[in-house]
């Protein structure tokens, strides 16, 4: 799922879930992390790109087409009939992000290489250059469904020609489609095995959040189980402080706390959603920086809270922490002297967000704020993804905990506030909440996380993941986190955080991280072996649609697909591994 005014990227990534980027976290699964793992091609790295044509709606055919864009690599490729590995770009552009997902800086492109695969990355619907309509209004917006979605990657798989190979030996029918994704395209693995099965022959999801949550003060959670008690605990007294001078308080003191961060002229449940951009830090970090560096911009976070950011600073306070006052004197100056210069300005540069100390981006309840009339496809405040919190709807709402519980940030962000960001949105109305949707509606229809029966779905959660609780790891899941099993393995990453198996600088630096990536590729090579095996008709492979039709040359599928079984393990070689 990334940031909106309000909420937060589940991906990939991969998922935010705030509105205005300036106050949100998105599912997002792929980060700067990914975009810069391969700055230059490898040795013999082949590859190609183009454009597909999607319809805009798959229920109504009439409506026409989109240009829906693609790039493949062969470099791991062993020929016609080999293995075929597609990943989704989530809910971002695609640009720029097509040399890492290709290559084994990213899980897709090691699956490839592990399988003799080809991998193809696909961008989502309505983002970067594969948009229906070049202004995003709430009419044209309503062709970005989950269900159109989930039928782009399977018309896609099941219609192209590659341009590799033309013959049709790495159709669906006659080698093994894998699909790939992290946060919320990780949760396309999962949907589109229970919804559409029968195109791909395995699905792998890493961090899916396949349980759609309006109420999601869980994300919190695993931020807390993950935070040094000192910190926890300081943070946990500087919010309720907080809470109690916003809900409680004058004018006048409302006003000094606010002006204390520089945030004066933001209105309350702004100022708590401006200042959660501390715990939000933590969907983004990575093993990789606290092997090269020592610690993250977490971390950092914790050290301005604990008073402890000097480098001459060589006493630690203990688990009780700092206290309020100490506490509350470092979260202002890490916002005021780390995050808030020129945040606004350097993220999207509209017209009034000039300035170091400038708040306009988490202005969020603001009518007027630029980022609500900006319509474009690569606009700052993902509209697109707002428009499916808003629309199917996915929600994850980002709040403080209830009471009684430790909160880590204000209870003043709930979803009553979140959801007064969708009117400011989308003030002509149409979407899902407005017509009474409900998380209710799409989990009985996706399954959520009781999921329906499945063949060959791999998923991967991390222990400290703050979406960690909307996939089938939950601590909440009825029954709890969900068991492993053959068909549907599932695979906790000891203090593992967002998609940390997605990324080769991840599992560079952890071990854990390693192991689960070892087991990953053992489980697909097993699959993909499978298949050549049973010639691709195990387990109702083919599906019904699909099975039996005859190719070009007179033959059926199973048979095209026993023909090559032989020849296609050869090159691979040993799958056994």
């Amino acid at each position: 799922m990334r940031r909106f005014l309000g909420f937060i990227h589940l991906l990939s990534g991969f998922a935010y879930a705030a509105f205005l980027r300036g106050n949100a976290v998105n599912v997002d699964s792929l980060d700067p992390l990914g975009k810069s793992a391969l700055a230059f091609p490898k040795p013999g790295y082949h590859n190609g790109w183009g454009t597909f044509d999607q319809l805009i709606d798959h229920s109504d055919p009439s409506l026409g087409t989109f240009k829906q864009r693609y790039w493949y690599s062969t470099q791991y490729w062993k020929g016609p009939g080999s293995p075929v590995v597609l990943v989704n770009s989530g809910e971002r552009s695609a640009e720029g992000t097509d040399r890492a997902y290709l290559s084994d800086a990213l899980l897709p492109g090691l699956f490839a290489k592990e399988i003799g695969a080809a991998v193809i990355l696909m961008e989502h619907r309505y983002w970067g250059r594969s948009s229906p309509f070049d202004t995003l209004t709430s009419e044209n917006l309503k062709y970005l469904t989950l269900d159109n979605s989930l039928k782009d990657i399977i018309n896609f798989a099941q219609t192209w020609v590659p341009d590799f190979d033309p013959s049709g030996s790495s159709s669906p029918q006659r080698s093994p489609w894998i699909y790939t994704g992290g946060s919320y395209a990780g949760a396309l693995a999962s949907w589109l095995a229970s919804l559409y099965p029968g195109t791909f022959w395995a699905y792998h999801g890493s961090s899916s959040v396949v349980q759609n949550i309006g109420n999601f003060w869980q994300y919190h959670r695993p931020i807390q189980e993950a935070t040094p008690q000192n910190c926890s605990r300081d943070l946990g007294r500087v919010i309720d402080y907080i809470d109690d001078v916003l809900l409680n308080g004058t004018e006048d003191e409302k006003l000094f706390l606010k002006s204390r961060f520089k945030l004066e002229e933001l209105q309350d449940a702004d100022f708590a959603a401006a200042i959660a951009s501390g715990p939000w830090l933590w969907q983004r970090t990575h093993f990789s920086d606290q092997r090269q560096k020592g610690f993250n911009k977490y971390h950092k976070f914790c050290d301005y809270i604990e008073n402890s950011v000097s480098w001459f600073t060589w006493t630690v306070p203990g688990a009780s922490g700092v206290g309020l006052e100490k506490a509350l004197q470092g979260y202002a100056r890490w916002f005021t002297q780390v995050h808030l210069p020129s945040y606004c300005e350097r993220e999207a540069g509209y017209e009034g967000w000039k300035g170091r100390f400038n708040t306009g981006c988490f202005d969020s309840l603001n009518p007027s704020n630029p980022a609500y009339h900006d319509l474009t496809v690569n606009n700052w405040a993902n509209r697109q993804w707002n428009w499916m919190l808003c629309n199917e709807p996915f929600k994850w709402w980002q709040n403080g905990a209830p009471e009684g519980t430790p909160t880590i940030v204000s209870r003043l962000l709930d979803s009553e506030y979140w959801e007064s960001l969708c009117h400011l949105y989308f003030p002509e109305g149409g979407y899902g909440i407005q017509r009474n949707l409900t998380v209710e509606k799409i989990n009985a229809w996706t399954g959520g996380w009781a999921v329906h029966p499945i063949t060959r779905l791999l998923e991967s959660n991390g222990q400290f993941d703050p979406w960690r609780d909307a996939t089938v790891s939950a601590v909440d899941r009825p029954g709890g986190p969900m068991a492993s099993t053959p068909d549907h393995p599932v695979i906790l990453m000891p203090g593992g955080v967002h998609c940390s198996d997605y990324y080769k600088k991840d599992w560079d630096n952890n071990l854990e991280v390693k192991r689960t990536v070892d087991e990953e590729i053992r489980i697909m090579r097993r699959w993909v072996r499978d298949f050549y095996e049973h010639g691709g008709e195990a387990n109702g492979h083919p599906n019904e649609q699909t099975s039996g039709q005859t190719q070009n040359n007179g033959q059926t599928n199973g048979q095209a697909s026993g023909q090559l079984i032989g020849q296609v393990v050869g090159q691979i070689g040993d799958l056994r591994r």
